[in-house]
């Protein structure tokens, strides 16, 4: 009984670090796409500030 038990939380054991990696690769990508969507939204704030600039130059 108490073998079956330990078997039983080892597989649970590995369940939940199996889990805990994919979550983490997960996590990793989503991070990865934030930080590309806010290096663009930084860009496109300067390119922004940029034209609005260079119409009042113009006038």
């Amino acid at each position: 009984m108490i073998q079956e038990l330990h078997e039983e939380i080892e597989n649970w054991q590995a369940e939940y670090m199996h889990l805990g990696r994919e979550l983490g690769e997960i996590i990793n990508d989503q991070q990865d796409i934030i930080l590309k969507l806010q290096n663009e939204n930084r860009r496109l704030k300067r390119e922004n500030w940029n034209l609005k600039k260079t119409k009042g130059r113009k006038k």
